[in-house]
């Protein structure tokens, strides 16, 4: 059965569906600006190319098959955190970072929630190795449509305009024709995620395709 994780020597965890070095236990709970420089005194595994994850990167490694921690710990250590620090900043808030939690979600925290910082929570930082992916391919497509060039899934461009419940919309996609395609359904959250851009703010997500 193939593993999307391993365990290496070093205290390190390979994920082999991207290729991303991973640090196996995290640097513990510190400040949004120590995070920051944590990796450039980081030597693990013979690397000293570490550095913080992006926020696509971070929720990668997010388990939602269990919770707190929402995490594999077969290969990841588990910890006290309740939140892990990504590399990215809410777009026109620099103060506000991407971060995940231990119950399986993600968005922007305050940096102040910390505890180091003087907050309550804890937020530890883990970090990563290899070539960063950043960006998105997206194709707006003539039928309403739009296709992601990175992942190969077709998305509806424009959102059901009458607010639902999550039942209602389980029917609504269910029921949903377009682009000659009546096989819709909703996303999982990682796939919904995927499509999120952390440079965009209200929303999140690239209005010149969606």
């Amino acid at each position: 059965v193939f593993q999307k994780f391993a365990l290496l020597p070093h205290r390190t965890v390979v994920d082999n569906v991207t290729g991303l070095l991973w640090q196996k236990a995290d640097g513990g709970e510190m400040a949004f600006e120590s995070a920051t420089n944590y990796p450039s005194s980081l030597s693990l595994g013979g690397f000293a190319d570490w550095r913080l994850p992006t926020a696509h990167e971070l929720y990668g490694i997010v388990n939602l098959s269990v919770a707190n921690p929402a995490l594999s710990t077969n290969v990841f250590t588990a910890s006290a955190a309740e939140y892990w620090w990504s590399s990215d900043c809410q777009a026109g808030n620099v103060s506000n970072i991407w971060v995940s939690n231990w119950g399986g979600g993600i968005g922007p925290h305050p940096k102040g929630e910390a505890l180091s910082a003087g907050g309550t929570k804890r937020f530890p930082t883990r970090c990563v190795r290899g070539v960063a992916v950043t960006g998105h391919r997206f194709i707006k497509n003539a039928d309403g449509t739009t296709t992601d060039a990175d992942t190969g899934l077709i998305w509806q461009q424009a959102p059901l305009a009458t607010v639902t419940n999550w039942e209602g919309a389980l029917r609504y996609a269910d029921g949903l024709t377009l682009a000659g395609r009546s096989d819709w359904r909703l996303p999982n959250i990682k796939e919904l995620y995927s499509i999120n851009d952390e440079s965009l703010s209200r929303p999140s997500v690239s209005t010149n395709v969606f």
